[in-house]
């Protein structure tokens, strides 16, 4: 009986022993199953990571406090010029910032704030070789009920091939603006010509005449001098007529200053004045008394003026002589925050379906238009911060209004009704 309890007993064990045996193995399997099941949702959330990385360049990163721990996926390190083995720290992360940018980071990172502090940054970062690159850095702080970090999660991108394509953009503007108005100066070739050739001409006769007075016994010193203001007022004239060219057909960069719409107005006026005398236009303008500058680039102003008043002079080709006759008005807009301009002509006007469309770059109601003076000024007024927008006048006409940003109103103002007049 013994023997056999012993047995059984034994047996028993063995079976204890088995099962927990099989007990163990199973869950070995599944906890075998289960990281297997984990390694691959974290290959395929990094391949995942990888393709939004490379698709929208951006490399994310993450901080822990805690640990003073930094994780940050292959892109991210390739763009702060980290090797895939370094082990990343907080101090490592702002080591790769650029000295002078560092402070303004840690300020943010180290001022208390809400739980969750978003931020967005452009930063300088520094690569291999000590090249210096772009980025815009996003990130979240996440804080303690204390107000301390905790983790920091964000992601860069690097913004060198942006700015550079922004910066190739930008000098394609230019050229274009600059084609534009070389375009226009040789519409007004023929008659800038002959502005010029009237005070050269003038000076020339002045000239002559003080010679042959000089030789004179009894030399009329009085007229002499009148003789040679003249030549000196018509050198001045013709002076200024070229230094007004040679402003519209030097390309440089927008160069941002204060100026009066006034003199703006004038120069512009001074420039068109032979093509409208050929063209048998009038110009009536009308000025508000003690208008505030605004800050603008004077070159690229007087090209929106001179295409807006050459429009105006050609919409009315058709109207008798006697009726050509077109309207400047510059006064405060509405809301006194700007100075507003407006050109009125008396032409046949625009279809109500194309007046949205007169900005859109190659679209022209001109036959054999190319499209583009509208467009340039339309977004030369926009990089002022002004507006730029066309209506049709209740009677007849079109007319073409803009708007250009003042920093300081005055108050006020009288409106002057009366009209200089520059006709042909």
């Amino acid at each position: 009986m013994e023997a056999l309890a012993t047995r059984a007993l034994e047996n028993g064990v063995a079976l204890g022993l088995a099962a927990i045996s099989l007990a163990l193995v199973a869950i070995w399997l599944l906890e075998r199953r289960r990281r297997l099941r984990a390694e691959n949702l974290h290959a395929a959330s990094q391949e995942r990571l990888a393709l939004i990385s490379s698709i929208a360049s951006l490399g994310f990163w993450n901080w822990d406090a805690a640990t003073d721990r930094v994780w940050a996926s292959k892109h991210a390190r390739s763009i702060l010029a980290f090797d895939d083995e370094t082990a990343l720290t907080g101090a490592s992360l702002i080591s790769a910032i650029h000295p002078e940018d560092r402070p303004s980071v840690l300020r943010i990172i180290n001022s208390p704030g809400a739980a969750i502090d978003a931020m967005e940054m452009e930063l300088r970062v520094i690569g291999g070789g000590n090249e210096i690159r772009f980025v815009t850095a996003k990130a979240c702080a996440y804080r303690d009920a204390k107000g301390a970090v905790k983790r920091v999660v964000g992601y860069v991108v690097d913004d060198g091939q942006r700015k550079r394509s922004a910066a190739e953009l930008l000098k394609m503007q230019h050229k274009l603006k600059h084609l534009a108005r070389v375009a226009m100066l040789g519409e007004l070739s023929g008659a800038l010509a002959h502005e010029l050739q009237q005070p050269l001409t003038a000076i020339l006769c002045n000239a002559n005449a003080a010679q042959l007075l000089s030789k004179k016994d009894n030399l009329d010193v009085a007229e002499l001098q009148d003789i040679l203001q003249e030549i000196v007022s018509d050198d001045k004239n013709a002076g200024q007529i070229i230094q007004r060219l040679r402003a519209l057909l030097l390309r440089g960069e927008t160069q941002f200053q204060h100026l009066e719409i006034s003199n703006l107005l004038g120069d512009v006026l001074a420039l068109a004045r032979g093509k409208l005398r050929e063209r048998n236009v009038q110009v009536h303008t009308r000025v508000d008394e003690d208008l505030p500058e605004v800050l603008g680039d004077r070159v690229e102003l007087q090209q929106v003026l001179l295409n807006l008043l050459l429009n105006a002079s050609e919409s009315m080709s058709d109207n008798p002589a006697r009726d050509r006759r077109i309207e400047v008005v510059v006064a405060l807009a509405d809301d006194e925050g700007a100075v507003r301009v407006s050109v009125l002509d008396c032409g046949k006007g625009i279809e109500a379906e194309k007046l949205e469309r007169v900005f859109d770059p190659f679209f022209s109601t001109k036959d054999g238009g190319l499209g583009l003076g509208l467009a340039i000024s339309h977004s030369i007024v926009a990089a002022h911060g002004g507006r730029l927008w066309a209506t049709n006048r209740p009677d007849r006409g079109a007319a073409f209004h803009f708007t250009l940003p003042i920093k300081i109103g005055k108050e006020g103002h009288e409106r002057h009704n009366e009209y200089s007049v520059y006709s042909g």
